[in-house]
């Protein structure tokens, strides 16, 4: 039943920029629950198929696209670099005392990023904006740094629309879940297929919510969650 919970969890703080692997590291701290970089690893394979059919007709387009499959593969390459090479110091983030500051991190950078509309296009994205964005998807490695968060911010402040800021995010979203999910099948447990399904269904909830919310102008309503958060979190584990 934890499994189950968490893989709620996990889907629905996904793609709300509230950072998921933040949220399962506190739950499982408050409740006694599995909170390691395999099992949290492992949840985001439901992600990805939810994911992968809500952008479906974005895939294709990426397809169709040369360059825009160039660019999202210039934006999944940071994160790769740093997990391979940082992996130890990943993992003993993976600690509930880090929370607090990096709920606060990703708060701010929403908050500064929720005014920004811009009208530049990701079919048009540049290397440099690739590349920036990639570098904001591997600092969300860390737990309570959120990942769609940091893309969809990223994207707003290089001047992309909200529409396609928040699609790049989801499309870059799709190699790094599944790789995460892939390397960690084996250290996951058989329990956690439990919470790949609820994170698969509630993934979808989430992705609907986002985008409605990012392109109706209320992106800064989820830094006044996670200022919010970051309060409770540093009374729970720390204080």
């Amino acid at each position: 039943m934890g499994a189950f919970v968490q893989g709620i969890v996990q889907g629905l703080s996904e793609f709300l920029p509230i950072s998921s692997s933040g949220h399962l590291v506190l739950f499982a701290y408050l409740f006694g629950l599995r909170g390691d970089l395999p099992f949290v690893a492992f949840l985001h394979l439901g992600t990805f198929v939810a994911v992968f059919f809500f952008t479906i007709k974005k895939i294709f387009l990426a397809l169709r696209k040369p360059w825009l499959l160039f660019a999202l593969i210039i934006s999944t390459i940071p994160a790769g670099v740093v997990y391979f090479v940082f992996k130890d110091t990943v993992e003993e983030a993976f600690n509930p005392k880090n929370l607090p500051l990096m709920f606060s991190i990703t708060a701010a950078i929403l908050l500064m990023a929720s005014v920004r509309d811009g009208n530049k296009k990701m079919v048009n994205m540049s290397v440099l904006d690739a590349t920036i964005i990639g570098l904001a998807q591997a600092f969300a490695l860390f737990p309570g740094i959120s990942r769609s968060g940091m893309t969809i911010s990223a994207a707003l402040l290089l001047g992309y629309s909200r529409e396609d800021a928040v699609y790049y995010s989801f499309l870059l979203s799709l190699p790094v879940t599944l790789a995460g999910g892939i390397l960690n099948i084996k250290g996951a447990g058989a329990q956690a297929f439990l919470g790949l399904v609820s994170s698969l269904v509630f993934g979808l909830l989430a992705l609907f919510l986002v985008k409605k919310i990012v392109r109706v102008g209320k992106f800064h309503l989820f830094s006044y969650y996670l200022v919010f958060i970051s309060f409770i979190t540093y009374f729970e584990v720390i204080r």
